[in-house]
């Protein structure tokens, strides 16, 4: 870990933009998050008195994302593999990205190499997706091709190539957005999914499904967590992705409900619920907002919410402050979202306790945080 105040420079930082902050002191860094945060919250009357407690540090400043997802372009002028430039679909070659994990930084240099050196790759490769789990030497690697037809790619080659990967995937994604995995996953070789120990569990992540890219932090978040829930009758996990919040809080709760749209992330979650046996949970295998009935059936007495960047919809929201809820944690990665639908909380009787800023991605511009309210009563039922 580099000193405070000695920033963290980069090769590629000032073609590539992705780490808006490289170059700024880290201590500089979590006072900027905290303001960026603080400013977002004043927008609104109701949240003008609340004040972001200091920002989390990540126990690494660099070396630490555990995720991958990078541009493929090939032309006359050679291979580019890295990253879009802010604002352009230009691809900034980036084979010495800081912020990957060096066993992920090494895959990606390795998959270079290949790709320099193959003569028979598609030219609709158009992404590359390495991630690890807790282990970061047992890797995935999932090959977006821009096309719906299927695709010939010298898989065994590449296997050779990348010797921490022990699992290749194929994603077949014609769109020009900015989603590089849409649509179904279907394996190629080896092993199908990566996998977190975390809380006592052993979670399955497949390519498709969302989890944290700085797993340092993840205690932290749980412990904070702990500390304000407490003991408890039922708990919503709403947003629930594979389960990893819902997970680490259920020794405190007579029961959980996780409510999750993703299909592979349904899938992970319910391998996790099989291989333990667990028994005081159900689940609500549709997206959150289609899913109002059975939140509103389990009655939730707490409330975990961990959605996109796009926040919450209203009626998540509203179907929330029906229930008997009198402690909820919001873990955003917008602070823009986050004002938005902490403000039709307050509406709503809950007023927040504390607001905690984490670094969950250091060097970059992204500002995570973790609100945690409070409503004094649950709403009386006519």
């Amino acid at each position: 870990m580099e000193d405070d105040t000695h920033p963290i420079h980069c090769p590629h930082a000032e073609d590539c933009g992705a780490c808006g902050l490289l170059g700024v002191g880290y201590e500089r860094q979590l006072q900027r998050k905290r303001d960026i945060l603080a400013q977002a919250l004043r927008k609104h009357p109701s949240l003008r008195q609340v004040r972001p407690l200091p920002c989390v540090p990540s126990p690494l400043r660099d070396g630490y994302r555990n995720r991958a997802k990078m541009a493929v372009g090939m032309s006359r002028r050679g291979l580019r593999m890295g990253y879009f430039r802010a604002g352009t679909r230009e691809i900034v070659d980036a084979p010495d990205c800081r912020v990957l994990l060096p066993e992920v930084l090494d895959t990606t240099r390795r998959i270079r190499r290949f790709l320099e050196t193959s003569r028979h790759i598609p030219p609709t490769l158009r992404h590359i997706d390495v991630r690890c789990g807790t282990d970061a030497t047992r890797q995935h690697l999932t090959l977006v091709f821009r096309t719906t037809q299927r695709q010939s790619f010298p898989v065994d080659g590449l296997r050779r190539q990348c010797p921490a990967v022990n699992g290749i995937s194929v994603n077949l994604n014609p769109g020009t957005d900015s989603q590089v995995i849409r649509g179904s996953v279907r394996p190629l070789w080896g092993e199908r999914e990566v996998w977190v120990d975390h809380a006592g569990y052993r979670l399955r992540v497949s390519p498709a499904a969302f989890f944290q890219v700085n797993l340092a932090l993840l205690p932290t978040i749980h412990t904070l967590m702990e500390k304000f829930f407490g003991r408890g009758d039922v708990l919503a996990d709403l947003y629930a992705g594979v389960g990893t919040h819902g997970f680490a809080l259920r020794r405190q709760f007579r029961r959980v409900l996780f409510s999750e749209g993703s299909r592979s992330a349904i899938a992970d979650l319910k391998s996790t619920i099989r291989a333990r046996r667990v028994s005081d949970v159900s689940v609500s295998a549709v997206a959150v907002e289609r899913g109002l009935d059975r939140l509103r059936e389990e009655a939730p007495d707490a409330v975990v919410l961990n959605p996109s960047r796009a926040g919450a919809r209203e009626a998540v929201l509203d179907a929330v402050s029906r229930c008997p809820v009198t402690k909820l944690a919001y873990l955003s990665c917008d602070p823009t979202t986050l004002g938005r639908d902490l403000d039709i909380l307050h509406r709503q009787g809950f007023r927040v306790h504390s607001m905690q800023p984490i670094d969950m991605m250091p060097q970059t511009g992204q500002v995570e945080a973790l609100a945690l309210l409070t409503r004094p009563s649950p709403p009386v039922s006519t």
